[in-house]
């Protein structure tokens, strides 16, 4: 069989509900033939829809990178400062609360908590910071802290992960984001991120919090040192974790920001390129079918609405949030904003020929005053919070 025949045996096989092997899957990750990739991308979006129709969902989020003070030194990130840094910040309980507080207007259904490893911040402040958010705005889903960050408390308190995440749990916190994922390969990781936890044990606190009843996402930066075979290892160590736990709710994909991280400026690495992220999408989608059926559009705060929107016809039913003071990934060089309101969201979504719907975190239909709040215009006049450097701890 020609090789154009086996890509093609191999789409329709995963089309049908067969699956993709880790080897079949770095094939089509490889697809450079416009043919070939028109055949995969027709072939995703048609199991998307037999899944979810025309629907495409979206989330109005707020972020709130508390710190950037950072103990690790991971070759991707130039957002991560010392504590002694001119540029470096610590908000305070206080100061996060109000950071909540002013972006209700926007219409927020949740805000994502991530920051830096910060040995300056007290261990209670973690467990304070959802506990009073959840006090003081109850309707707000938190989705915070990544397996590292977790780690991290296990590090400073020698608590196991199932202690640190059941404590969280009830504190209020709904969800975990599954970044620091990176490459789920661990000679990937000792190159690009060799601080931080090995592949086993990204897995195995994703999966305590499962069994906690807390869901998670599912993520993959990619496009730096790996390689696709590396890239399909990694989809497959997803999918293994999902058949043993269920918990995670979506597949985003991260693709690699090069223009200002550490190991990019060094060793000379590009970003990937825009064939890659729509054929991961797609692959991803075949990969994972109806098991974790939730994946979300190439990221628009990595590589724009335009490209975000192209992969919703490559098996993307989701096209993220609205990512409000999102300051991770513009540290790393992306120049796309840090927010797009959801209006624009929808708009974009109904350019497509689809039909917008506004989600909770965990995919519920959002509705009522959250959703009619969130197609107004922002408040004029807003501007990030610049929090002081709380030398003490917050």
């Amino acid at each position: 069989m020609s090789e154009a025949g086996e890509t093609g045996r191999i789409i329709e096989r995963a089309a049908g509900g067969a699956g993709l092997s880790r080897a079949e899957a770095a094939a089509l990750l490889a697809l450079e033939d416009e043919g070939a990739r028109r055949e995969l991308y027709a072939a995703a979006d048609a199991l998307k829809r037999r899944l979810w129709g025309d629907r495409v969902t979206y989330v109005v989020n707020l972020n709130l990178n508390w710190t950037n003070v950072c103990a690790q030194h991971c070759g991707f990130c130039n957002f991560r400062r010392d504590e002694r840094d001119p540029d470096s910040y610590r908000l305070s309980l206080d100061e996060c609360l109000a950071h909540v507080a002013r972006r209700l207007p926007f219409g927020i259904t949740e805000v994502t908590i991530q920051g830096g490893l910060d040995f300056g911040t007290p261990v209670g402040f973690y467990f304070d910071l959802v506990r009073e958010l959840k006090r003081a705005f109850p309707a707000l889903h938190v989705h915070a802290y990544s397996p590292e960050e977790v780690a991290f408390l296990r590090e400073r308190t020698g608590w196991p992960y199932a202690s640190i995440v059941e404590r969280l749990r009830d504190a209020g916190l709904g969800s975990m984001p599954g970044t620091a994922a990176e490459i789920l390969v661990d000679d990937v990781r000792r190159r690009l991120c060799a601080e931080k936890v090995m592949s086993g044990e990204w897995l195995e606190i994703v999966e305590t919090a499962h069994r906690a009843g807390l869901p998670t996402t599912a993520t993959m930066m990619y496009g730096h040192v790996e390689t696709l075979e590396h890239r399909a290892e990694h989809l497959g160590r997803l999918l293994e974790a999902q058949r043993r736990t269920g918990g995670f709710t979506e597949f985003i994909q991260l693709p690699f920001v090069s223009a200002r991280a550490p190991i990019a400026l060094k060793r000379g690495l590009r970003s990937p390129e825009t064939r890659e992220a729509l054929n991961l999408v797609a692959v991803s989608r075949l990969f994972f079918g109806e098991e974790l059926p939730h994946v979300q559009a190439v990221p628009w705060v990595k590589r724009g609405l335009d490209e975000a929107a192209a992969s919703l016809g490559c098996g993307a039913d989701d096209l993220g949030g609205t990512l409000i003071e999102e300051k991770i990934t513009r540290a790393a060089g992306a120049d796309f904003g840090s927010y797009v309101p959801a209006a624009e969201l929808r708009a974009r979504v109904e350019a497509e020929g689809l039909r917008p719907l506004q989600r909770t975190t965990l995919y519920g239909e959002a509705g009522g005053r959250e959703a009619e709040a969130a197609g107004r215009a922002a408040p004029p006049g807003l501007v990030p919070i610049r929090g002081r450097v709380a030398r003490g701890g917050a």
